[in-house]
């Protein structure tokens, strides 16, 4: 099973992120990884042609800040496996430093100083992924450019699902959406998280029993309690094995204190003597005599059955002289056995230091002796060998009179060439690439250029035509008209009708309908209208005039109460449906928007509006209470009525 990943996996046109990309010297460990290994089957290519070999390939993240971060680089090399070890989030650090658990990879190559992003084929099949975990493994067969042509729009807030690392600006309105919401999404899951819509890797499965210790059922595994509760009996700590000498019937808890019964000898004057013993079986027969049991010992004591240690003096006979092969460090009395004289060296013929004459290893033998050939020039060069066995083959012409006569070649290989005369440089019209000797036939160097005479570019001097010719094309060549074609090469008077830009939509509120060419200037909305109910039956009005200047509007509130202001606020003296209208005019141009406010409020008279007023407080801006309001200043006002109402108004000292 394989899959086609471009990191966040979109599904659209890919384009460079217009963030620059830090490559590191070194990727610091955080003490987990996760190795990606490519397998590739073909070489990468840029512009159809194959990339060099050294280009650097890195694995990027996402830090908390939303900008990548590389997490393991490697070189590229054609044909070549090669592995990119990825680090993980270091858990015991703040900030994120590092893969996540099922986080995807944002794979980018840099070749010479410009970063392109990669499109990666994995391959799935067990045990590889395509994405990070701990000591996982992924597995990628192919890789593919990414090759830029212009801008791509999309989310660029990481806040967002739709988030696209890619995009170098958002669309409008915004294509972000979807807040990302961490947490377990496993519904399964004890800690299942309704709201998350990115899972974290924290879900804990449910397990029901008994949670309280104090309870013989508790289950230290579970998670949760059943319910009814399943701690049903109180704990009694102490030994449940009835077989143990401690057995305690009133226990139904073990507390691992049991003693079990173990037959055997108690008494320590005996040779049965069992330490481990608890129960006297009557195996007790034979009364220990201490003494040296050893009879290789000068302290040896026949009757002895127990060792007591006094064995010191070892009686042993042998060669005393350390000087030769034969010597016994253990023995106290010299047999004639001295023979051999001592050579110390190494003595396994596996190894380069073998010594033929040594008869006593001296723990030299450092390095495993390989026969083979180890001249690296030779065709059958082993790297292994560190040993030559003169085997060494050269391949070549062994042919004195062929072209290419090899003289250190010990085997022919059939490469032997004839001699052939010919022109050998290819930059001549002469050139034979056949010729393999140069007979001082080159005369015409070759130019390379346009040899069509028609053609707009024809040059004279070119004898060889490198497709370069360009056709003679006639059109308009004045980009202000609207007939202009950028493939002419000659004016042929076809410029007619100038270009002229504007709105062209025939919605937009400024629609020009002799424009041809859009510039991006249409306005739809001239009026943005906002009311909010700020308690009981007061509201705050507020008017906000987009791209207007110079206007004077005129609020109409139910034929009862009329303002210019463009902000007030206004409270219902009664139940009602009351329409609200707004002009806005400078003179020459009116807008004129309404809409209709209900008012239905149990009890509303006038007497309630027209509650008693009790105290006045003043807020400023930055929200701090003001004992001493000051003239000139701006402040929030708070007028507390005798029926609890509270009305707010904003005004100026």
């Amino acid at each position: 099973m394989k899959s086609f990943v471009l990191s966040f996996c979109f599904l659209c046109s890919f384009f460079v992120t217009a963030q620059e990309l830090d490559w590191p010297v070194i990727i610091p460990s955080t003490g987990a990884d996760h190795t990606i290994l490519f397998t590739l089957t073909q070489e990468i290519t840029l512009n159809d042609a194959p990339i060099d070999d050294g280009a650097v390939i890195g694995a990027f993240y996402l830090n908390d800040d939303g900008a990548l971060v590389c997490g393991g680089f490697t070189n590229y090399q054609s044909f070549t496996n090669i592995t990119i070890a990825a680090i993980g989030d270091d858990s015991t650090t703040e900030n994120k430093d590092g893969f996540e658990v099922n986080e995807s990879f944002v794979l980018y190559i840099q070749i010479n100083g410009i970063d392109y992003p990669l499109i990666a084929d994995y391959n799935l099949d067990a045990p590889f992924t395509d994405t990070y975990s701990v000591n996982g493994l992924s597995k990628i067969t192919s890789l593919t450019i990414v090759e830029v042509s212009e801008d791509l729009e999309g989310c660029t807030d990481p806040l967002y699902i739709e988030y696209n690392p890619l995009a170098s600006a958002d669309t409008d309105p915004t294509s972000c959406l979807t807040e990302i919401i961490l947490g377990c999404t496993s519904e399964s899951a004890f800690n299942f998280n309704p709201t998350a819509n990115v899972d974290d890797g924290s879900c804990i499965e449910e397990t029901l029993g008994c949670t309280n210790s104090a309870y013989a059922e508790f289950n230290p595994a579970a998670t949760n309690d059943t319910d009814p509760s399943s701690c049903i009996t109180d704990a009694t700590f102490g030994c449940t094995v009835e077989s143990a000498l401690n057995f305690d019937p009133t226990a139904n808890v073990n507390d691992g204190s049991c003693i079990l019964v173990v037959e055997g000898c108690l008494n320590d004057a005996f040779v049965e003597f069992n330490p481990s013993a608890t129960v006297d079986d009557g195996s007790c027969l034979i009364v220990v005599i201490a003494g040296c049991t050893d009879p290789d010992y000068v302290e040896y004591f026949e009757p002895a059955n127990t060792d007591n240690g006094t064995c010191s003096v070892f009686v042993n006979g042998g060669c005393t002289d350390p000087n030769y092969l034969q010597y016994n460090p253990t023995a106290n009395n010299d047999d004639g056995s001295c023979l051999d004289l001592t050579v110390e060296g190494c003595i396994d013929e596996n190894y380069l230091e073998y010594n033929s004459e040594a008869n006593l290893d001296d723990g030299s033998c450092a390095v495993i002796s390989f026969s083979g050939c180890t001249d690296v020039l030779a065709d059958n060069y082993n790297l292994l060998a560190n040993l030559d066995d003169g085997s060494c083959d050269y391949l070549g012409c062994t042919d004195p009179l062929a072209f290419n006569y090899d003289e250190i070649a010990t085997l022919d290989n059939g490469s032997c060439e004839s001699v052939l005369l010919g022109c050998t440089n290819p930059e001549y019209l002469e050139y034979n690439p056949q010729a393999n000797t140069n007979d001082n036939s080159c005369l015409n160097i070759i130019i390379l250029g346009c040899t069509d005479q028609l053609a707009f570019n024809y040059f004279v001097l070119a004898n060889v035509d490198d497709g370069s010719c360009i056709e003679n094309i006639g059109g308009c060549m004045d980009t202000l008209y609207e007939s202009y074609n950028p493939l002419a090469t000659f004016d042929d008077g076809s410029c007619l009708e100038l270009i002229i830009e504007g709105c062209t939509d025939s919605t937009a509120f400024n629609y020009n309908g002799l424009a041809v060419l859009d510039d991006g200037s249409c306005t739809y909305n001239l009026l943005y209208v906002t009311y909010e109910n700020i308690g009981v039956a007061t509201f705050e009005f507020d008017v906000d005039l987009l791209e207007l200047l110079d206007f004077n509007v005129l609020w109409n509130i139910g034929d009862i109460f009329y303002s210019n202001a463009e902000s007030f606020i206004y409270s219902f003296e009664s139940n009602g449906t009351y329409t609200v209208s707004l002009t806005a005019t400078n003179g020459s141009l009116l807008i004129f928007d309404e809409f209709t406010i209900v008012i239905d409020i149990p009890g509303l008279t006038l007497d309630e509006v027209s509650d008693q007023l009790l105290s006045t407080e003043y807020i400023d801006l930055l929200g701090r209470r003001v004992l001493h309001p000051l003239r000139g200043h701006v402040y929030i006002r708070f007028d507390n009525y005798e029926s609890g109402t509270i009305i707010r108004s904003k005004e100026l000292y």
